[in-house]
Protein backbone atom coordinates (compact mmCIF):
# COMPACT_ATOMS: atom_id res chain seq x y z
CA UNK A 1 0.00 0.00 0.00
CA UNK A 2 1.27 3.39 -1.00
CA UNK A 3 1.58 6.03 1.72
CA UNK A 4 -0.47 8.80 1.32
CA UNK A 5 1.27 12.50 0.80
CA UNK A 6 -0.70 13.69 3.37
CA UNK A 7 -0.08 11.13 6.68
CA UNK A 8 2.35 9.84 8.69
CA UNK A 9 2.28 6.50 10.49
CA UNK A 10 2.05 6.33 14.28
CA UNK A 11 2.51 3.36 16.61
CA UNK A 12 0.49 3.11 20.02
CA UNK A 13 2.43 1.17 22.50
CA UNK A 14 1.33 -0.11 26.26
CA UNK A 15 3.44 -2.45 27.76
CA UNK A 16 0.62 -5.13 27.24
CA UNK A 17 0.43 -4.64 23.80
CA UNK A 18 0.70 -2.77 20.36
CA UNK A 19 -3.03 -0.55 20.67
CA UNK A 20 -2.97 0.91 17.61
CA UNK A 21 -0.69 1.47 14.30
CA UNK A 22 -1.19 3.43 11.22
CA UNK A 23 -1.46 6.41 9.13
CA UNK A 24 -2.87 9.37 9.80
CA UNK A 25 -2.76 13.22 8.80
CA UNK A 26 -2.95 14.69 12.38
CA UNK A 27 -1.81 14.13 15.89
CA UNK A 28 -3.12 16.12 18.59
CA UNK A 29 -1.54 14.88 21.93
CA UNK A 30 -1.64 16.39 26.38
CA UNK A 31 1.74 17.18 26.76
CA UNK A 32 2.73 18.07 30.13
CA UNK A 33 2.90 21.53 29.08
CA UNK A 34 -0.48 21.39 27.06
CA UNK A 35 -2.08 20.28 23.86
CA UNK A 36 0.24 19.83 20.40
CA UNK A 37 0.05 19.04 17.14
CA UNK A 38 1.83 16.80 14.56
CA UNK A 39 1.29 16.84 11.25
CA UNK A 40 3.41 15.61 8.45
CA UNK A 41 6.80 17.15 7.80
CA UNK A 42 7.20 17.70 11.85
CA UNK A 43 10.76 18.67 13.34
CA UNK A 44 11.68 15.36 15.33
CA UNK A 45 10.37 16.16 18.63
CA UNK A 46 10.36 14.24 22.30
CA UNK A 47 7.74 15.01 24.72
CA UNK A 48 6.20 13.58 27.75
CA UNK A 49 2.92 13.17 28.23
CA UNK A 50 0.42 13.76 30.96
CA UNK A 51 -3.13 11.91 31.35
CA UNK A 52 -6.01 13.07 28.56
CA UNK A 53 -6.70 12.73 25.21
CA UNK A 54 -5.13 11.77 21.65
CA UNK A 55 -7.09 12.59 18.87
CA UNK A 56 -5.96 11.43 15.37
CA UNK A 57 -7.54 12.54 12.14
CA UNK A 58 -7.24 9.48 9.36
CA UNK A 59 -6.75 10.26 6.23
CA UNK A 60 -10.02 9.08 5.12
CA UNK A 61 -11.30 12.68 7.08
CA UNK A 62 -12.66 9.98 9.93
CA UNK A 63 -11.70 10.65 13.50
CA UNK A 64 -10.58 8.30 16.47
CA UNK A 65 -9.63 9.56 20.04
CA UNK A 66 -8.24 7.71 23.31
CA UNK A 67 -7.59 8.32 26.98
CA UNK A 68 -3.97 7.57 27.79
CA UNK A 69 -2.37 7.61 31.12
CA UNK A 70 0.89 9.18 31.35
CA UNK A 71 3.80 8.26 28.37
CA UNK A 72 5.94 9.56 25.90
CA UNK A 73 5.63 10.70 22.65
CA UNK A 74 8.44 10.66 19.64
CA UNK A 75 8.28 11.81 15.90
CA UNK A 76 11.06 11.82 13.25
CA UNK A 77 10.90 11.00 9.72
CA UNK A 78 7.21 11.17 9.55
CA UNK A 79 7.11 7.68 12.13
CA UNK A 80 5.74 8.66 15.56
CA UNK A 81 5.71 6.79 18.70
CA UNK A 82 3.49 7.04 21.59
CA UNK A 83 4.58 4.84 24.61
CA UNK A 84 1.98 4.89 27.67
CA UNK A 85 0.71 2.70 30.54
CA UNK A 86 -2.89 2.35 29.62
CA UNK A 87 -5.02 3.40 27.03
CA UNK A 88 -8.50 3.02 26.28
Amino acid sequence: MASSDKALTIDIVTPQKLFFSGEVSSIIAPGQDGLFQVLKGHAPLLAALKNGKVKLSLPDKSTQSFQIADGFFEVSNNKAILLTEDVS
